[in-house]
């Protein structure tokens, strides 16, 4: 997402090698100086809509397998999920649009308290302006021009962690950018929907699942609050989110509430995006692709996923929400296994959920279950030297970002035994919300 910009603004040539860090700084800082042509930025309106689309198809996420992540019909239906406040920030280039980036700002828990918080969010910048760098700078700092009247207490942002070269640029900082300070790792994974659901080993029957309501609507939201505040940057939740999500997919009757007779202990939904959001498949190495029909051969055979044709949309959905009574791993593999059958009769190929390092529900998961994993970083971002800094400086973030480090790096040296991290203290930033 940003990393993958920031290594085309400064790499202007496809397959250049990655520079020294000596040389990878002074490009960056020739890059700030030169002189370059007008870019005008403003907000997105709906008039923009097909310009977006256009952007977003047109340049792919490079990797193992070349993606795009599309917004079709509208770009719009993909903004203000669960309440967000969205801005998106266009930068044009002789009436071209060249770049954007959008930041979502909802209410997430921070040290157990629900704050405004904002993700900084699908960075794009065209293959006509690479090397473009003050493009991005500029960009950057008509937002924080937009923020400062009314700023969010947090921002935070991911980036893919195999992209080392952005990784090092934006840690070690250039002027004009913001600070980038890692927080956590975080892991996408894909588990794969079987079509033989017969051969799997089936969870204990020791709970009652049934589907969500109007009615049970506030128990749902206390439940899934109440799991939240245990976890940084998780959504914090409201009747009105839930019910907002039935006009884009996602009703009432698809959340499953998993029971003990007397009180919610899970909850999940399976929420297919595809109607307003695709990733799409734009390309596979080379042995890949000559050996993808026989490997698409094979899961058939074994009734696994299969490698979708190069411009196909991927077949997922999202488990989200989902919360879980902490340690309760019978009720998780409960909720895990009716959506992988849910799925199965939906034809989706995978299903796709997203936890921070040292989560439980993560470690059970890797351990039961068969998945494809995608990892970035997450980092919390802030503007040093700006009006915005005090509110980014705040105890209560400070602290948190303390037990992230102390969690993520364990050679580190604690001063006390109260300093340690508590278990609970990872990251959750729902998947499906990012």
């Amino acid at each position: 997402m940003a990393g993958t910009t920031v290594d085309s603004e400064l790499n202007a040539e496809r397959g250049q090698p990655c520079p020294r860090d000596r040389s990878f700084q002074a490009r960056a800082d020739k890059a700030v100086r030169a002189p370059q042509a007008p870019v005008d930025f403003r907000l997105a309106q709906f008039s923009d809509d097909p310009a977006i689309r256009g952007l977003l198809r047109r340049n792919p996420m490079p990797g193992a397998i070349s993606l795009t992540f599309e917004r079709e019909p509208s770009f719009f239906a993909a903004t203000g999920l669960a309440g967000a406040a969205d801005q998106t920030i266009l930068a044009f280039d002789r009436e071209r649009l060249v770049c954007l980036g959008r930041c979502s700002i909802r209410r997430r828990y921070v040290n157990g308290v629900a704050k405004q918080v904002g993700y900084l969010t699908d960075l794009r910048l065209d293959a006509s302006v690479q090397g473009r760098f003050d493009i991005l700078r500029r960009g950057y700092k008509f937002f924080q021009t937009l923020q400062d009247s009314k700023p969010a207490d947090h921002y935070f942002t991911s980036i893919a962690a195999d992209n080392e070269r952005s990784l090092r640029f934006l840690e070690r900082g250039v002027p004009g950018m913001p600070h980038y300070e890692f927080i956590s790792n975080f892991f996408t994974l894909l588990l794969p929907v079987r079509r033989k659901l017969a051969a799997r080993r089936r969870p204990p029957e020791i709970t009652t699942v049934a589907s969500g309501s109007e009615e049970r609507l506030p128990e749902i939201v206390q439940f899934l609050n109440e799991q939240s505040k245990r976890y940084e940057l998780a959504a914090c939740w409201t009747t009105d989110d839930l019910l907002g999500l039935q006009h884009i997919g996602l009703p009432l009757s698809d959340l499953r509430l998993a029971t003990d007779g007397t009180n919610v202990v899970g909850c999940a939904a399976l929420w297919d995006q595809r109607n307003f959001k695709q990733t799409v498949i734009r390309g596979y190495p080379g042995r890949v692709l000559v050996a993808r029909p026989w490997l698409n051969l094979a899961a058939k055979l074994f009734g696994t996923s299969r490698l979708p044709p190069i411009g196909a949309t991927l077949a997922q959905a999202f488990l989200s929400p989902l919360a879980v009574t902490e340690g309760r791993d019978d009720i998780l593999h409960t909720l895990l296994e009716q959506a992988l059958q849910q799925a199965a009769t939906r034809g989706l190929e995978f299903l796709t959920l997203g936890f921070g390092a040292g989560n439980w529900k993560l470690a059970f998961i890797r351990n039961h279950y068969r998945c494809r994993e995608y990892q970035t970083r997450i980092y919390q971002v802030t503007w040093p030297e700006t009006d915005l800094a005090p509110r980014h400086r705040s105890a209560g973030f400070q602290t948190c970002r303390a037990d992230f480090q102390s969690a993520n790096h364990p050679h580190s040296q604690s001063t006390s035994a109260s300093s340690q991290p508590s278990p609970d203290r990872t990251i959750f930033p729902e998947v499906s919300l990012l």
